[in-house]
């Protein structure tokens, strides 16, 4: 696995938990965990945040979603690249390699079919019933 990939892959699930944290202090229209932080109901101004908390956390959702969703595109671009190198090492290797030859008719054994094998021969009966 990719360095980049792993620091990567760390990344997002911080910022992921940091956006769900983020989400749950946002107070809904009138309450939630902001008033926890200071603050007797939806419209106290004296709050650990401010008067303005609402205003900062939804600067602060919109910066974890922005980093949200380039963390994961850029993951799946290095995810992708690094399939694709891997297909392209794969095929370059089957073609490569010295144990393929084309089939000419000195390659190609000669087979005959044998009468007993043939499904349709009478040789031996199939069902019990048809006899000798």
């Amino acid at each position: 696995m990719n360095n980049t990939f792993l620091i990567l892959t760390i990344a997002l699930i911080v910022i992921s938990v940091a956006m769900i944290l983020i989400i749950l202090v946002q107070r809904p229209q009138g309450g939630g965990l902001a008033s926890a932080f200071g603050g007797a109901g939806g419209g106290s101004t004296d709050t650990v945040f401010g008067g303005r908390v609402g205003d900062a956390l939804t600067v602060m959702t919109v910066v974890a979603f922005v980093l949200f969703l380039g963390l994961a595109v850029s993951l799946n671009l290095i995810d992708s690249s690094a399939q694709s190198q891997d297909a392209t090492a794969v095929s370059t290797s089957t073609i490569d390699s010295p144990e393929t030859t084309t089939a000419t008719p000195a390659n190609i054994p000669a087979t005959t079919p044998a009468s007993s094998d043939h499904p349709t021969s009478s040789s031996s009966p199939d069902h019990p019933t048809g006899g000798n």
